[in-house]
């Protein structure tokens, strides 16, 4: 989940295309405006993940968020979490638990920016609309402003809900795809969900 972004972005996109640049920015500022005032959310999702190699692996799973910089992903037998300020990676099929210091460098990736907040340190640009799993969708790529280890990103918006369907992350190691469902806003997520305790028997590998 630790990751960043870098791409190009041309001159001619803040001249002759000036005025689609401003399409992408109105459609983020009303994604933005969407959850404002939301304090957490749920979804289930597909994640497709694809190496250097070629090889692509999907599994599914559920993604719990909250403000602020607090979520949750179960998937694949892996359980993802941080609590803002600790993240756990724990795997039960290894009994194994990696403990490190939750860092935020601004152009790191997670959930809650693209769920919650327009990361501020990326450029959008509107590439056309697509239809995703019977929903018409904009289609937006993030393109960060500094250098890091993901390239792009790209994510796909309900054009009538505002939601975020999809999410498509391009690092130096790997293509990511999340797709979106059954989102729930406001749910009550319990804060315990964001906290981890290594059962009995697991191997604590911590890294702080």
């Amino acid at each position: 989940m630790k990751t960043s972004f870098k791409i190009l972005i041309l001159i001619f996109l803040f001249t002759s295309g000036f005025s689609v640049a401003q399409d992408a920015q109105e459609i983020i500022r009303k994604v933005q405006s969407k959850y404002d005032n939301i304090s957490d959310a749920k979804a289930s999702f597909t994640q497709t993940v694809k190496g250097k190699g070629g090889k692509a692996n999907s599994s599914s799973g559920v993604l719990y968020i909250k403000k602020e910089n607090k979520y949750r992903i179960e998937s694949g037998g892996q359980v993802l979490i941080t609590d803002g300020q600790t993240s756990w990676a724990y795997s039960p099929k290894k009994k194994q638990v990696i403990i490190d210091n939750y860092k935020e460098d601004g152009n790191s990736f997670s959930p809650n920016k693209f769920l919650f907040n327009y990361p501020e340190n990326f450029y959008s640009d509107l590439m056309g609309d697509e239809n995703v799993n019977g929903t018409d969708c904009y289609v937006i790529k993030l393109s960060p402003r500094s250098s890091g280890s993901v390239k792009s990103a790209t994510i796909w918006i309900d054009k009538s809900e505002d939601f975020i369907r999809k999410i498509n992350i391009v690092t130096s190691e790997s293509t990511n795809t999340y797709s979106l469902k059954d989102i729930s806003l406001d749910s009550g997520v319990n804060s315990s969900k964001f906290n981890f305790t290594p059962p009995d028997g697991v191997e604590v590998i911590d890294l702080r």
